[in-house]
């Protein structure tokens, strides 16, 4: 939470957190950033703190996010008010294809897998509305009006503000100011589910949420919608707007799923089989909201998931880089040993067929790291077996 905004209690003299029952000071063994918290608690409790919890609906296109997301913003959950975000309101396919229109001097689309370019306006555009999002939970925690960030795309603005008028969010805009502020309609004694609509496939987007969970003291939650590829290509046809058959199976492989048994930061998640009609009534679901909105994550938690993390992150991306070298050494060996012995154009679709068997190799290595880390005995031999199978046909025609 926001603290330095809270405002506390006018009490004698200049108002100071109060320190906990311990002899002495603050013991030596305590980082800075417990004591920070364990000072920022009295203050917590004094100001009345709001309650907010992120909920995080993740899941291959048709697989029935949008439709539980509804559900949710119309079921009653207590005193919370339940809002939804859906990304792809605000980050629309023509709003992409104009502002990387503008970029680049040139039409373009957006794509399921963006490269170049268009990778880093993809990924600009969702850190916007991330950005959106934490001036909305801003607002909200310190009952203030909800202002434009400075750096924003109007468009994406504008859009991400029609989200919450929709849904009776927004009261109404101060016009008498060159910055409009809007006025939150959600009541002091409210808690606040914000819902957020996406496919987050990749466990690194969804962190970055759980991130900003984090440090306002919200809680935070998944519910991973589970459904076969074949059912979410067949409802993806029946939508106005369909995407591509082959970007919903695209995304199906690489969908990261939450590992609770890897990610203490993703214990509170539900999978839930969303091609069952009743799936979107399961009792589960707001017990799980209840329990994010009851247990916020506290910046202790913080310092320890940060390492877990950051060390996680460093010991992939050495596992990777070492077999992209061990790859790519192969390679260059195998193609100089096998020069001369067989046609040019023949040497052509060996490589063409070594760099295609690379590239999946390595995306299968990345997946397979959120379950056991391999050692460089067992790439190695991956790696050459696969090389192997390439070129014997090759070396030993009939």
């Amino acid at each position: 939470m926001n603290y330095k905004s809270q405002k506390p209690p006018a009490k004698e003299g200049i108002w100071f957190p109060q320190k906990p029952k311990l002899a002495g000071d603050w013991p030596s063994e305590l980082s800075v950033s417990v004591r920070r918290w364990l000072a920022a608690v009295p203050m917590c409790e004094a100001a009345g703190a709001r309650r907010l919890a992120l909920c995080l609906l993740c899941g291959l296109p048709a697989s029935g996010k949008s439709t539980l997301a509804e559900s949710l913003r119309k079921r009653a959950l207590g005193e919370s008010v339940v809002v939804v975000v859906t990304y792809d309101d605000v980050i629309t396919a023509a709003s992409f294809s104009e502002e990387l229109a503008s970029r680049l001097g040139q039409a373009s689309g957006i794509s399921a897998e963006p490269g170049g370019e268009e990778t880093s306006l993809w990924k600009q555009l969702r850190r916007l509305l991330l950005q959106y999002i934490e001036q909305l939970i801003d607002a909200f925690l310190n009952s203030s009006g909800l202002v434009q960030p400075f750096c924003v795309s109007e468009k994406t603005w504008h859009r991400f503000i029609g989200c919450l008028e929709r849904q009776g969010l927004i009261l109404n805009a101060a016009s008498d100011v060159k910055t409009p502020s809007f006025t939150l309609n959600i009541p002091e004694n409210n808690s606040l589910c914000l819902v957020l609509d996406d496919n987050f496939y990749y466990q690194s987007m969804r962190y970055e949420v759980y991130q900003l969970a984090r440090k306002y003291s919200a809680g935070f939650c998944q519910i991973y919608l589970h459904c076969p590829v074949d059912c979410c290509v067949m409802r993806n046809r029946s939508r106005a707007c369909p995407v591509p058959d082959q970007t919903i199976c695209l995304m199906e492989q690489k969908i990261e799923k939450p590992n609770t048994k890897k990610n203490t930061w993703e214990q509170n998640s539900l999978i839930i089989d969303s091609s069952e009609k009743d799936s979107m009534q399961d009792s589960k679901i707001p017990d799980l909201i209840s329990q994010a909105l009851e247990n916020p994550i506290t910046p202790v938690e913080e310092d320890y998931e940060r390492k877990q993390e950051q060390d996680r992150a460093i010991c992939a991306a050495n596992i990777l880089h070492q077999a992209d070298k061990i790859y790519r050494r192969l390679i260059s060996e195998t193609m100089q040993t096998m020069k001369g012995t067989i046609s040019v154009e023949e040497m052509k679709m060996v490589a063409q067929e070594l760099q295609r068997a690379k590239s999946k190799l390595l995306e299968k290595l990345r997946q397979s790291m959120s379950h056991r880390v391999p050692c460089a005995a067992d790439m190695m031999f991956l790696i050459k077996e696969q090389v192997d199978n390439i070129v014997h046909p090759y070396l030993f025609k009939e």
